[in-house]
């Protein structure tokens, strides 16, 4: 199952609910279904579960049956037959069929003007229900955080887009192939919202999939950051380990004073090992500054006499 199909799964689970809910959660599915009108009053989809709960809506809401049919494809469509089943329909939400523009009627959210906030917010999160059900999706959380609402008409679309930015949802509208879609890329703004709609263990598990990507993203740049440590460690090792021995090889290791001598022995003996690490191994310790200092000192010096040797054969 996809992770729509689970968001909807759960939202659809959500029996209890006042009249004011109810009233409020059918609003949302009819209205952003595929048609909300006087010829015709439907919802096309491509979960079982989702077409009967749209039938369930009609017959509590509204106290009428819906026609459900299925195709050979395997696609549902959710009906309401005749002029006068579709007039009853609309006078519920208070509609005639015959709006030019396309809109949410704020008065069908029962409470939305109810002095207690709690109550008001309950009838926007079973009217989000009810639009999710008919024209949401979600992407899998593991891959993506993207979730959307497919609205073919723009003042409806931008209607829901207020409602939404209004519980400080990031949403955003765009059109894609001549429809109007609402969609939210935020993680946190996804959460919230399936947590308003009542989808909290979706909103848990995009919880989740985020800390465990964050954890491995951390983990991730600590072990790279660790690895490019460890190459500048391996190049300037072997940078000092050079010289060194160009040192010895010329003989003029035996005429350095005894700290740079200790230090050069300790890194020809110890390649692999950090400046920290040196300078815990010295007698007295030194610091990994100090370290660094002497091992560069050393590099210097073998640059001198190198240069020194071929100006004498210049000569």
């Amino acid at each position: 199952m996809s992770f729509s199909s689970d968001i909807k799964d759960e939202l659809i689970k959500l029996e209890q609910m006042p009249d004011c809910c109810l009233h409020s959660m059918a609003y949302g599915m009819f209205l952003f279904g595929r048609s909300f009108n006087l010829n015709d009053i439907s919802l096309m989809t491509d979960n079982e579960k989702v077409a009967m709960k749209y039938a369930d809506m009609g017959k509590k809401a509204c106290n009428i049956e819906a026609t459900l049919n299925v195709s050979e494809a395997g696609k549902y469509t959710v009906s309401f037959e005749g002029d006068e089943t579709r007039k009853k329909v609309l006078s519920v939400f208070s509609c005639t069929g015959n709006e030019r523009n396309h809109r949410i009627d704020r008065g069908n959210l029962a409470n939305d003007s109810a002095d207690n906030e709690e109550i008001s917010n309950c009838c926007d999160a079973a009217f989000l229900r009810g639009v999710f059900l008919s024209c949401g999706t979600a992407s899998d959380p593991n891959k993506s955080y993207h979730l959307e609402f497919v609205v073919p008409y723009k003042t409806l679309s931008l209607d829901l887009m207020k409602i939404l930015n209004d519980y400080g949802i990031k949403a955003k509208h765009m059109t894609r192939r001549y429809v109007n879609v609402i969609y939210i890329k935020d993680s946190e703004s996804i959460e919230d919202i399936l947590a308003l709609m009542g989808a909290h263990i979706s909103a848990m598990e995009v919880m989740n999939i985020k800390i465990y990507k964050d954890v491995r993203n951390m983990t991730n740049r600590r072990i790279n950051f660790e690895n490019a440590n460890l190459s500048r460690t391996i190049f300037a090792s072997f940078d000092q380990v050079k010289a060194i021995k160009k040192l010895k090889s010329n003989g003029s290791f035996a005429a350095l004073p005894s700290d740079l001598k200790q230090v050069a022995m300790l890194r020809m003996d110890n390649p692999d090992i950090s400046l920290r690490e040196i300078g815990e191994m010295c007698e007295p310790k030194m610091s990994r500054s100090a370290v660094n200092h002497r091992l560069k000192k050393l590099i210097s010096i073998s640059q001198q006499c190198e240069k020194k040797k071929e100006e004498k054969v210049d000569e």
